[in-house]
């Protein structure tokens, strides 16, 4: 539970008016952990808790693509949150309850 918590402290800050969480992503550490690790301090549980990360999308395909592309913007639903990731560094997780249609 502490690395989830450091992570929530350090790393994720809530928008009242969005409704949405904003990840300061860890660039030492793939993107998928990135999104397992937010989603796991959101909720206040460990990683291991949350389903695979792999039941939704493919891990090592999200890691190189947006690894290697500087224009990619990617949405996908995962442990009842919306997660929108862009090449630019953006990382943002939205419940899905309250979460828009992207524009």
């Amino acid at each position: 539970m502490a690395q989830t918590k450091r992570w929530k402290n350090s790393r994720v800050t809530y928008d009242d008016a969005t409704g949405a969480y904003r990840i300061d992503r860890d660039t030492r550490e793939p993107l998928s952990t990135n999104v397992v690790l937010s989603i796991a301090a959101i909720e206040d549980v460990q990683p291991t808790q949350l389903p695979p990360l792999a039941n939704t999308i493919d891990p090592d395909a999200l890691d190189s693509v947006f690894g290697c592309s500087n224009d990619a913007i990617l949405s996908f639903s995962y442990a009842g949150y919306r997660v929108t990731l862009d090449a630019l560094g953006s990382l943002e997780v939205v419940p899905v309850g309250t979460a828009q249609p992207l524009q």
